[in-house]
């Protein structure tokens, strides 16, 4: 270890205090203090807690251990404290080290998780005197500022590029001309509820898929689950044993954005039509491609068509009647159908894989962050050069 620098406990370099404000007691509350909770800042109140910058810790709830540098003249509710820095230590040099703890290993209970500062206050922390740290400081914020701008740039390049082909899916479905019709989809098809499966029968493992909401994209498309998947094992009604090929609609919002989104099943004889979707069968004579149809149920207008007509407050859900009111335009012709899957196919094809590069490249970044911090509180971060710009 270098000459100067020292190993220390948490709780010997930094104190901690307890705010008593929940939020319900600010709803009259009007001033010029600003007030935080987990999810940053909350509003402006007549009084503040802390004269001076300070570091704040989400210790109760959602977002444990998320850490924020906070200004002077502020406070926090309940769910969190404050973490301000002993003599001899950096506000920001402490911030940092703060943010390369994984605090998810002092979690406790699992209804309301919490973290105690008795715990994880023995995490050790590497003392270099306060000019070294201040050096340490400089060299992160430069490399913060340079992973959060290239992080920026990676997360709008994304958003562009799926804003690309929802354009373009909708300006395929405005677009009309000969050979289209206009009608109510409830006149093409059929929307069938599926099975309510006995929950004793639910499994981790077996042969049969029991296909959730959570299968299902918010943007549509088919999720595989992994490890958080349902099986069923018990038996199986005649008819709910679906096709590959089948085209399905999510028929509750089991997560911001999902209702109304659409998936085709990719294979036969092993995923099973649960409850809460909505399996889409046309009508006899009826020109119809499964899918064109897929694409016409994830454009824009149909999704926030289905959302503004759903019910509920907390979770929004649509019925097999809301979904036949909607009206669409569309192509009678299979040929036709077919030549704008294939462009659409293309084109989606296509955004997936930029999409996958930009994913990457954010990850990439993360991972750099904490390589960063790392090297910092080893004592190994020489100088600038230590990270890509």
């Amino acid at each position: 270890m270098k000459q100067g620098w020292e190993i220390k406990k948490l709780g010997e370099v930094c104190e901690k205090a307890s705010s008593n404000i929940s939020q319900n007691q600010l709803v009259e509350e009007i001033g010029e203090f600003s007030i935080y909770g987990a999810g940053g800042f909350i509003k402006k109140i007549s009084f503040y807690h802390r004269d001076k910058d300070y570091i704040s810790i989400v210790k109760d709830g959602a977002g444990i251990g998320r850490i924020s540098l906070l200004e002077a003249y502020s406070s926090v509710i309940g769910t969190l404290q404050y973490l301000m820095p002993k003599k001899g230590i950096d506000l920001k040099y402490l911030y940092y080290f703060l943010s390369s703890v994984d605090f998810l290993r002092y979690k406790n209970g699992s209804t309301i998780p919490h973290i105690y500062f008795k715990e994880y206050s023995e995490e050790p922390i590497l003392i270099p005197p306060i000019p070294e740290q201040q050096r340490i400081v400089a060299i992160l914020d430069e490399a913060s500022d340079s992973i959060a701008r290239a992080k920026a740039n990676a997360e709008q390049n994304l958003k562009n590029a799926r804003e690309l082909f929802e354009s373009y899916l909708q300006f395929t479905f405005e677009k009309t001309g000969e050979g289209w019709e206009t009608c109510s989809i409830s006149q093409l098809c059929e929307i069938k509820h599926g099975y309510a499966f006995e929950g004793e029968y639910f499994s981790p493992n077996g042969e049969y898929v029991l296909l959730t909401p959570g299968n299902f994209y918010e943007s549509g498309g088919f999720r595989v689950r992994g490890e958080k998947q349902k099986y069923f094992i018990g038996q199986i009604p005649a008819d709910y044993i679906l096709n590959e090929g089948d085209l399905l609609v999510a028929m509750t919002e089991q997560a911001a954005g999902l209702l109304g989104s659409p998936i085709i099943v990719p294979s036969s004889n092993r995923y099973l039509h649960n409850q809460r979707l909505g399996l889409v069968i046309p009508k006899p004579g009826i020109q119809w491609d499964n899918n064109f149809f897929y694409h016409l149920f994830n454009t824009p207008k149909v999704r926030k068509t289905l959302h503004e007509t759903g019910t509920g407050i907390k979770v929004r859900h649509t019925s097999p009647t809301k979904i036949g009111q909607v009206m669409i335009a569309y192509p009678n012709s299979l040929i036709e159908q077919r030549a704008i899957v294939k462009r659409l196919d293309t084109l989606s094809n296509q955004t997936k894989k930029l999409e996958a590069i930009y994913q990457q490249k954010i990850a990439d970044l993360e991972e750099l962050k904490k390589s960063l911090l790392q090297k910092a509180f080893n004592g190994e971060l020489v100088s600038e050069h230590d990270f890509v710009d």
